[in-house]
């Protein structure tokens, strides 16, 4: 009967989780979402699992659970015994403490969540990316499988396998107490959820920049790449550029007339005052109108 009644609220968490996101992360960003699942080609994609309400859902499942088939053992409503009126069973430290941190988990977990959320830059954070299926979900950061993930999946399930066994082999009347779970049991308990919420701070503070989308946060998006310089040249068939218009590099107008080089003769010195130079003549020593010689001077 007992595990029939863990079967049955385990069906119904089940159940809702499928038709709802009561045990999944709130994504950061939908977009990023979208596109990630467009890129991996999933047809119906969902956000990932959230372990800290998955294990909230786990305990609750579990003390619920044990609590309706002990107090029906107890009144006599199932068993061979008569009824014998509503006897409630006892509630002590061991379970308040084993839903207590349940609760703190989830609570810790959504808290650093919140103070996450924008501060992702261009990384994509774990909470984005769509669901791979449960159990890769609740172990995997945002670079894969973790060790303080992993870690606190393992002790959850082991004490978990202790509560149910006890409740549900021994022939008891009472809830585990700490004769059954012992101090030191929850302790580490306390210490395994400990470490995974310490490390959880860390996550997405390093994740990985995905090619297939980036975090668009105005806040953090990249400054706007410089423009190149513009060049407007001058219409064909013009030698030079038009007046005001500006030119790209190495590519300065040039005159044809200055690409070769010719010696330049420098003019003749002016003559000094009182010289009277001889007129030129068309040979040496012979008058062009007398054709006589002059006599030499």
């Amino acid at each position: 009967m007992y595990y029939l009644i863990l079967t049955i609220l385990g069906a119904i968490i089940v159940i809702v989780s499928r038709q709802s996101s009561m045990l999944r992360n709130e994504l950061f960003n939908e977009e990023n979402f979208c596109k990630l699942a467009a890129a991996e080609k999933i047809k119906n994609p969902r956000p990932s699992f959230s372990l800290g309400r998955a294990q909230l859902a786990f305990w609750t499942v579990i003390i619920i659970s044990s609590f309706i088939y002990l107090f029906l053992k107890n009144s006599g409503v199932i068993g061979a015994g008569p009824f014998v009126g509503f006897k409630i069973p006892k509630l002590d430290a061991v379970n308040l403490g084993l839903l207590g941190i349940a609760v703190g988990t989830t609570l810790i977990s959504k808290t650093i969540d919140n103070g996450q959320k924008d501060t992702q830059g261009q990384a994509v954070p774990q909470q984005d990316y769509p669901s791979a299926g449960f159990l890769t979900d609740i172990i995997s950061d945002e670079k894969g499988v973790s060790i303080h993930r992993l870690q606190n999946v393992i002790w959850t399930v082991v004490v978990g396998g202790i509560y149910i066994s006890y409740v549900g082999l021994q022939d008891t009347i009472a809830l585990p107490d700490d004769k059954i779970i012992t101090t030191e049991l929850l302790s580490l308990m306390g210490l395994s959820t400990g470490a995974y919420l310490g490390l959880k701070l860390n996550e997405n503070k390093n994740a990985p920049v995905n090619a297939a989308t980036t975090n668009e946060n105005p806040e953090f998006a990249p400054p706007p790449p410089p423009q190149a310089p513009t060049a407007n040249l001058a219409p064909a068939g013009d030698g030079n550029a038009q007046a005001g218009a500006a030119l790209p590099v190495n590519h300065q107008p040039t005159d044809a007339a200055t690409q070769t080089e010719e010696p330049l003769t420098p003019p003749p010195a002016p003559a000094a005052p009182g010289d009277n130079p001889a007129p030129v003549s068309d040979d040496d020593g012979t008058d062009p109108e007398q054709g006589d010689e002059r006599p030499p001077l």
